[in-house]
């Protein structure tokens, strides 16, 4: 399989698992998978994919880079390194986070969206390295939603302008493979949103 597909696949699939780990989770911060931190959730979603599918059954967390330099977040069966992070522009008291533009769009810091996919790019690994971005958002009659350009705020052009920031600031090709969407979770304020995946050139 290809990393594109496989990719387009692991989006998919967290969005069909995810209001089964949602339901199951209590979490710190209000029931619900959505308040809980970006560790957490990563061992709870693989843990869910692999009951899912038989295909996720040797999917590896904390994987060392070839360099040994740092650990990639988790490698699928096939050896495609995956970075993740949580997209949540909202804290599970309904306050902004102020930090979620630089820990997604940042080129000048680490251990962002885009300076993952600069690590992902030089890290040696056998298959081209993909990011999965975990979006989250208010339910749609939930009052405090975004007020000022709603219409900008959606799981897809948050994907695109990921790739165009990446493909400028590094000079790297990459392509949205999946954002598929879930809803119906527990908390109020990270209601529903989407699993969006990304490949990363090596």
């Amino acid at each position: 399989m290809t990393s594109e597909n496989a990719l387009t696949r692991l989006a998919d699939d967290l969005a069909t698992v995810i209001p089964t780990v949602d339901r199951n989770t209590e979490g710190q911060y209000g029931d619900g998978i959505g308040s809980e931190d970006e560790t957490q959730q990563v061992e709870l979603l693989v843990d869910e994919l692999r009951r899912h599918s038989a295909a996720y059954g040797d999917t590896r967390l904390e994987v060392p880079y070839p360099d040994g330099s740092e650990s990639c977040d988790l490698v699928l069966p096939d050896g495609i390194p995956v970075e993740c992070k949580l997209l949540r522009y909202w804290r599970a008291n309904g306050d902004p986070e102020d930090s979620m533009p630089m820990r997604v769009f940042s080129p000048f810091h680490e251990h962002t969206l885009l300076s993952d996919a600069q690590k992902l790019h030089e890290s040696g690994f056998d298959r081209d390295g993909g990011l999965l971005g975990l979006f989250y958002e208010r339910s749609d009659d939930d009052p405090e939603t975004v007020a000022n350009l709603p219409e900008q705020y959606t799981a897809e052009r948050l994907a695109d302008k990921t790739a165009r920031d990446i493909e400028h600031w590094f000079d790297i090709d990459v392509d949205v493979c999946g954002v598929a969407e879930f809803d119906g979770l527990q908390h109020p304020v990270q209601a529903q949103g989407a699993a969006i995946t990304w490949q990363i050139e090596s």
